[in-house]
């Protein structure tokens, strides 16, 4: 993403629809005068494409370049929302089963699923960041949804170690996605979140759980969790979805 310097009047709208202040002011000083110029921080944008896509620019001056290169490439697949993943063709940073729960049929009465975002609009994340948390999950016995994308960027599963070119790109944000046995879930979310209050000083976190109801009603994995939250210090937030199956194929699954 740049902005043509031709054809811009720095007329400064755009500055207000980056969501990580990448359109910045570079200013020029002279002996009694000085001149700027409206330009986007190569290091800072997360190539969301959000500046051209709104087409704030009355001129157009806002553009993209003709091919983003290998690994700059990934910030756009982490951060536009329009992007579409080259290791699992689905749109944006969450797979299907944490929306819909009937593609493969992985939260189970028996398992929880787990997603650890780093990042979000205003407070980016590098991958080196999400490397901490892969690593974590791995040390902690975690299963990983393999049509995550986060999948792609690994070097060594086994450690959750992801590829060293990757680490320095800097995304809107990231989800890691994984599966733990229930009975083990809540000892899981004891040591994840100490954890991530400590490593990640450079962005922010959010942990989601997906459990499937009992069938006696009575939601007892629930109450455990909001037991769980008062002893440790935290509040969770509780989330209710109707699950319709509107995903699922007769005879077997999407």
């Amino acid at each position: 993403m740049f902005i043509d310097q031709d054809v811009c009047e720095k007329c400064l709208d755009c500055r207000t629809v980056c969501p990580v202040g990448a359109i910045q002011i570079a200013e020029t000083k002279f002996v009694h005068h000085f001149s700027f110029q409206v330009v986007i921080d190569y290091e800072t944008c997360v190539e969301c494409d959000v500046c051209r896509r709104l087409s704030i620019c009355p001129q157009g001056a806002i553009k993209q370049v003709d091919e983003i290169p290998y690994p700059r490439i990934l910030r756009a697949a982490f951060s536009d929302p329009m992007f579409r993943h080259a290791s699992t063709a689905v749109l944006g940073r969450g797979t299907e089963e944490m929306k819909t729960n009937d593609v493969k049929n992985e939260f189970t009465k028996d398992n929880v699923g787990f997603s650890v975002e780093v990042g979000r609009p205003g407070v980016a994340a590098y991958f080196r960041d999400l490397e901490k948390v892969t690593k974590k999950i791995v040390a902690l016995g975690g299963d990983f949804a393999s049509y995550n994308p986060v999948i792609a960027l690994m070097k060594d599963k086994s450690t959750g170690a992801l590829k060293e070119e990757v680490l320095n790109e800097k995304v809107l944000s990231a989800i890691a996605e994984f599966i733990m046995p229930r009975q083990s879930a809540l000892n899981v979310l004891a040591e994840l979140i100490p954890f991530i209050n400590t490593e990640l000083k450079e962005t922010v976190a959010t942990i989601s759980l997906i459990a499937r109801n009992e069938d006696d009603g009575e939601h007892s994995f629930l109450r455990k969790l909001e037991a769980h939250g008062k002893n440790h210090g935290y509040i969770p937030y509780l989330n209710g979805k109707v699950n319709i199956g509107i995903a699922a194929v007769k005879g077997g699954n999407s």
